[in-house]
């Protein structure tokens, strides 16, 4: 272990995550000269040649964040959110608890799916501007709409990046998520549910039968489906990609092919070229996440999983590991991006698996403490911070940063309690 190495290179790292927290700074130019740096240091130092930091990028992760971001996209150009959105209050008949309940349950099926950054921004303005038009205030139904996002992101190995790099490191398919986590996530859900509708959605005013009525009568498909054959043939598109995620074991292979030939299908709508396509990805999160690949391989070629070897985790009780994990993840989830954190933290949970530790409820706290965490403060979660600008910039009166904490801190401290009573479950079964 080469401890200056070691010290200059963290410092390289939390420069990185701190230009990626700063909206005002151009995060991308710091990752890649501090990626850069790092590499080249460690490089003369330890006499290792570029194809070894090449190694530690996880090329297989990458390409499913890319090809899942053009999936979403092409999604979002079929209407395919807006329609489900409309479709779900014309299904409840402009019932305000029953809307309520299945936009949540929208909201976490499709983050399971797709960035729930993309599901708030889509979804949000409609049920705004569906609240404005009843007289209804929409924060209350912001607000649960953004919490049961994060419970989405656990559902799926390809939810997020965070899930992507996760699963990709350690052989996770869609199958050991939804045997292993969907029946407590869906519990945390309820959780949701009922909290919300008990202490906020009752107390909100009933709506006008009148405006109701001329409010569902005015809704129009197809006003909001620009092309119809395009919609259709997406929708199905996206459904039997989704059955072929849960079937194939290859996610990195499916998830590119299955794009690749949306691509060609949608040419024959839009006329749009791949070309033209690939300028509307988000190529920054795809370099940002190269850069810390190689900023995380720089720390280990100096040593860092060494600190945890030399610690005497056999001596300590499991139970103890886990739970100081779990509250560890959580709390830096609430003040850290996920993507950073969660490479980060690999080389602990590599360590705590060498010991013989297993992977089971390792990766139980290591995801959930994630995902859970970010709902504890608004800046924990970009989907936080992209619902609250969405509710300021259209006027929202009732969701602001003090009422979301109110509501979420709460919540989310059941959900952590939950979570310890299911990991005692998880251990006593194992």
């Amino acid at each position: 272990m080469n401890i200056p190495l070691l010290i200059f290179i963290l410092i390289v790292l939390g420069i990185i995550i701190a230009s990626y927290s700063i909206k005002k700074i151009d995060f991308l130019p710091f990752s890649l000269l501090g990626a850069f740096i790092a590499a080249t240091i460690t490089g003369l130092v330890n006499g290792i040649s570029i194809e070894s930091f090449i190694g530690y990028i996880e090329w297989k992760a990458l390409i499913i964040i890319l090809s899942m971001s053009i999936i979403t996209k092409i999604a979002v150009d079929s209407n395919i959110l807006e329609f489900l959105a409309v479709k779900l209050f014309q299904v409840a008949k402009g019932q305000i608890r029953m809307f309520f309940f299945l936009i949540v349950v929208l909201t976490t099926l499709l983050s399971a799916i797709i960035s729930s950054i993309v599901v708030i921004f889509i979804l949000a303005p409609i049920i705004i501007r569906l609240c404005h038009h009843l007289k209804m205030r929409a924060g209350t139904y912001l607000a649960g709409m953004t919490l049961s996002a994060k419970i989405g992101s656990i559902l799926t190995p390809f939810a997020t990046g965070e899930n992507v790099i996760i699963s990709s490191r350690y052989g996770l398919d869609t199958f050991f998520f939804i045997k292993n986590y969907w029946i407590f996530a869906f519990i945390l859900l309820f959780l949701v549910i009922i909290s919300v509708d008990r202490f906020l959605l009752r107390k909100e005013p009933s709506i006008d039968p009148q405006k109701k009525k001329f409010i569902l009568d005015l809704i129009d498909m197809d006003v909001l489906i620009k092309n119809r054959k395009r919609f259709y043939f997406n929708s199905i598109a996206i459904l039997v990609i989704i059955s072929l995620f849960l079937i194939l074991p290859l996610l990195y292979l499916t998830a590119a092919i299955a794009s690749l030939i949306l691509i060609l299908v949608n040419k024959k709508f839009s006329k749009e070229k791949m070309s033209e396509m690939l300028k509307d990805i988000d190529w920054e999160i795809l370099f940002f996440l190269i850069s810390l690949y190689i900023v995380i391989g720089c720390l280990v070629e100096a040593g860092f999983s060494d600190i945890f070897k030399q610690i005497a985790f056999e001596n300590i009780e499991p139970v103890l590991i886990y739970l100081f994990l779990f509250l560890l993840v959580c709390t830096m989830s609430a003040f850290i991006a996920n993507t950073p954190l969660t490479l980060i933290l690999l080389p602990i949970i590599d360590s705590l698996m060498s010991i013989g530790l297993p992977q089971m409820p390792l990766l139980f706290v290591f995801l959930f403490g994630l995902h859970l965490g970010g709902n504890l403060i608004p800046q924990g979660s970009s989907a936080h911070i992209t619902t609250l600008k969405i509710a300021k910039n259209s006027g929202v009166e009732n969701l602001s940063y003090r009422r979301l904490i109110t509501i979420g801190f709460p919540i989310t401290l059941i959900h952590i309690l939950c979570s310890i009573g299911f990991l005692f479950i998880i251990l006593l079964l194992g």
